[in-house]
């Protein structure tokens, strides 16, 4: 598993963006908004993971200059982002009667939005961090939307608020934690490492 996610991750998140933008064409008129949503971002992450890989790539080594980290397993890595992508996405999409995990697909944009302008901080030459751009300009406006519209159609309710936080959150610092962890490195350890990073704009030595 380890070699295949390493060789083909990204080929594999790239289909899954492409299987998604067909179901969106054909299913188009069959769907709600709400439905639509997720699946939009199934696509919004594959374009995102482009950027952060490709073109120009570089966000692995990013966070390894961040942290001091070296992510020796980055097939299982890998893996463990194509899990917690399908189950934020496609598990909202099929839950489409209820609001909260959309508004908790629509959250990752703010979180990439924010991860992004502040690892930027490190990097010495230029105000940029791989997958920023997309995450400005690809993954903001979709949740913006999504967020206008649950909002102008009256259908959050307070308590949404916590339900999408636990639906995310939970599942993805832990997923994060299980990955440092089979790193050989405490998670606490590297959380503040890259938070002083972000804050400070100092890479690791």
């Amino acid at each position: 598993m380890e070699v295949f996610m390493r060789k083909y991750s990204f080929w594999i998140t790239s289909l899954t963006g492409l299987c998604a933008l067909i179901f969106l064409i054909t299913g188009w008129n069959r769907m709600t908004m709400v439905q639509r949503l997720p699946v939009m971002y199934i696509m919004v992450l594959a374009i995102h993971e482009v950027e952060e890989l490709k073109l120009p790539g570089g966000f692995v080594e990013l966070v390894t200059a961040m942290t001091g980290v070296e992510i020796r397993n980055i097939g299982l890595a890998k893996f463990g982002l194509l899990l917690f992508t399908l189950y934020a996405t496609v598990i909202p999409a099929f839950l489409a009667g209820f609001i909260w995990p959309v508004m908790a697909t629509l959250f990752i944009g703010i979180i990439e939005v924010v991860a992004h302008l502040a690892a930027a901080r490190v990097n010495p030459k230029k105000f940029y961090s791989p997958g920023m751009l997309t995450a400005l300009f690809v993954q903001f406006p979709v949740a913006a939307f999504g967020y206008y519209y649950l909002i102008a159609n009256g259908m959050i309710r307070g308590i949404y608020w916590l339900y999408a936080a636990v639906f995310l959150l939970v599942p993805l610092f832990g997923l994060q934690a299980i990955i440092v962890r089979s790193n050989g490195e405490k998670w606490s350890e590297f959380i503040k490492k890259a938070g002083i990073a972000m804050l400070t704009g100092k890479r690791k030595k």
